[in-house]
């Protein structure tokens, strides 16, 4: 009777799986509790969603994927984001093997043709029989307590942009599930059609792969605005709309790429068969007609029709979660492209003849939530590259903070060597079901900016659909899951099975983390405050000036007047050097004259910045002793920041 109840629910949800919009009936489908379920459902069609799809039907469990897009791949074939961010392992080779390998191999370059990897995902998807796919549903809504818990408000990034939301709809405001201490299981989702239908799934597990948790936002769980772990308040990155140039010749083309490649800068610049990427000194001439736009270097990335996706137009602040901002984003980079394609024109060899066709059909939003889960990776596990007992995958891409706003560049922070990614950043806490994947997985604002790349994405994409699989099995809650021991070693040797290597992590910690002056860095580089670029070269011998000591020691201060500020880099001047004594004078006249007591929220922050000095066993690990010598003697950085740690500590901020 169960097989029979399956097939019919396969038959009429199969009738969603084609490029016109979804339509079907919801009579003799599961609905609540005690109907037939499906085992696992998957709410995303972004890489990392196609991936947990994937794997957990090759588990053998009966498998969902919803998405609100016309094709398979989000920002990769919505987005045209068409370049791969490689993470490349300490052997040279790319870190990331199974489903991502899988997709990998079909590429004839780490740049690709959109439409070949829309072929590549669907051929993916379809070779799973345990798979269906729902394209084109207008929204999907998370049921727990057999409660759907509405989504419906400006911020909802599950509606596509491309759909005229109803104005109702709009002018309703339906905040989330409190957080609850009690575990809290998710029934299966509401799926909404364009055609006004509503269909209700049951499943067994559910894996949120929408870009910014809203599954799991909607049900519950608890959300870190990016940014306020490491900033003190929200600082997304710029979003970017990809846009569409025609005119540049298959000659044209070679040129560039040989140009580019002959010039001695590492690996900054470069041109392939499909990408290029450079040209910063040039566009930074480039003068935008609104303060919120700015253009970077370029990457380019050739398609098979002979056009050219350009990703480098960046729109600060936008709030990725709000549908209004990211409309009205999208109109002030689409109204300064005109004037971009003239200047492209006249400055750059090759695109003489250039014109702007068109933009993506979605932003790149690089930021917005972060999911509370068992552990959260840190910017330390990465630069450090540490090892975890749950690893499910690796990464090494440089932890590239991109520009924040109009007076920012952006920031690399560091260049891991190989990090492991730990299973437990996948599971939001106090749920039974649910597993988070993507760029709002568990990871601080600063570790993010390496983890969301896409090769770690499907990584985790695959961890999470073996992992429900080993759940459903075992009967399991996912926390225990991803706890006991017994049960993560099946899931990594579930997932060795499918092509994944997990091996130990052979990268060892860095030089660095031996210097006397170690533990300030860490100290100011958890807060934003310390780079050391794609070399790990933090300066740390290197004499401060006056100036960059008065510029960490204001951001540290991040709750300050502007007035006190103002007035606490009068104290400083203009000198190449500051003295250990000058410096230890205008700390103890801050700390007298313009310091407040310490709000609830700085004592926490404070103590959860400290905390991340631990190893994963709870463990301190070794404090520097190092100290300023002589007070007369002009600061080193690595001087200046363990200054700097001492007396914040020391002021209980």
């Amino acid at each position: 009777m169960q097989t029979a109840i399956y097939k019919l629910l396969v038959m009429l949800i199969s009738l969603a799986v084609s490029t016109a919009p979804v339509g079907y009936q919801s009579q003799g489908l599961p609905a609540g509790r005690g109907a037939e379920q499906l085992d696992v459902i998957v709410v995303g069609g972004d890489p990392e969603g196609i991936a947990a799809a994937v794997a957990a039907a090759r588990e053998g469990c009966r498998t969902l994927l919803v998405d609100t897009r016309p094709v398979p791949g989000g920002l990769f074939t919505r987005g045209w984001l068409n370049t791969i961010d490689m993470n490349i392992g300490i052997d040279g080779r790319p870190l990331n093997g199974g489903i991502f390998a899988e997709i990998y191999q079909r590429l004839d370059d780490q740049s690709f043709d959109v439409a070949d990897m829309v072929r590549t995902l669907e051929m993916l998807i379809s070779r799973e029989k345990r798979l269906t796919y729902i394209r084109n549903a207008r929204t999907v809504f998370p049921i727990t307590g057999s409660q759907t818990i509405p989504l419906f408000r400006p911020g909802q990034t599950l509606y596509p942009d491309t759909i005229n939301m109803p104005e109702e709809r709009l002018a309703t405001v339906s905040m989330a599930l409190p957080a609850t201490d009690a575990p809290r299981t998710i029934d299966g989702v509401e799926i909404h059609t364009d055609r006004g239908l509503k269909l209700h799934v049951s499943g067994k597990f559910v894996i949120d792969a929408t870009q910014d948790a809203d599954i799991a936002a909607a049900a519950g769980a608890g959300i870190i605005a990016y940014g306020v772990d490491t900033w003190g308040k929200p600082r997304n990155m710029a979003a970017t709309l990809v846009f569409r140039i025609k005119g540049i010749s298959d000659a044209d083309w070679q040129k560039m790429c040989t140009e580019l490649s002959s010039k001695a800068s590492g690996n900054l610049l470069g041109g392939k068969k499909r990408s290029i990427w450079g040209y910063g000194d040039i566009m930074r001439r480039y003068q935008p007609t609104n303060a919120r736009i700015r253009v970077r270097g370029l990457n380019l990335g050739r398609q098979n029709d002979g056009s050219v996706l350009v990703n480098a137009l960046l729109i600060f602040a936008t709030d990725g979660i709000n549908r209004n901002s990211r409309k009205e984003a999208r109109k002030l980079a689409q109204k300064e492209l005109p004037e971009l394609e003239k200047f492209l024109r006249n400055n750059i060899s090759g695109m003489q003849n250039i014109s702007i066709s068109e933009t993506a059909p979605e932003m790149y939003i690089r930021t917005a939530r972060q999911v509370k889960t068992l552990y959260t990776l840190t910017i330390d596990d990465v630069l450090e590259n540490r090892d975890f007992h749950d690893r499910i995958g690796f990464g090494s891409y440089p932890l590239d903070i991109q520009a924040q706003s109009s007076d920012h560049y952006g920031d690399v922070v560091g260049t891991p060597e190989q990090y492991a990614l730990p299973l437990r950043c996948l599971v939001p806490q106090g749920f039974t079901n649910l597993l988070v994947v993507g760029r709002s997985a568990g990871f601080d604002s600063q570790a993010q900016s390496s983890a969301r790349t896409i090769p770690v994405g499907i990584a985790a994409g695959q961890a999470a659909g073996v992992t429900a699989a080993q759940c459903i099995e075992s009967g399991l809650t996912v926390e225990k899951a991803a706890t006991e021991k017994n049960a993560v070693s099946q899931i990594q040797r579930r997932l060795m099975r499918q092509g994944v290597q997990i091996w130990p992590n052979q990268a060892k910690k860095p030089e660095i983390t031996r210097h006397p002056a170690y533990e300030g860095l860490r100290f100011m580089r958890r807060r934003g405050l310390a780079s050391g670029g794609y070399r790990n070269n933090y300066g740390l011998d290197e004499k401060i000036s006056s100036k960059a000591f008065a510029n960490r020691l204001a951001a540290l201060l991040s709750d300050m007047k502007s007035d006190d500020r103002a007035k606490i880099y009068a104290l400083f001047d203009n000198a190449e050097t500051i003295s250990s004594a000058r410096a230890q004078e205008i700390l103890a006249t801050v700390e007298k004259e313009f310091m407040q007591p310490a709000s609830a929220a700085d004592q926490a922050t404070h103590a959860r910045l400290e905390s991340e000095s631990k190893n994963e066993d709870g463990r301190q690990t070794k404090a520097s002793t190092h100290t300023v010598a002589a007070k007369n003697t002009h600061l080193t950085r690595g001087e200046a920041y363990m200054l700097l740690m001492n007396w914040f500590r020391q002021t209980k901020r």
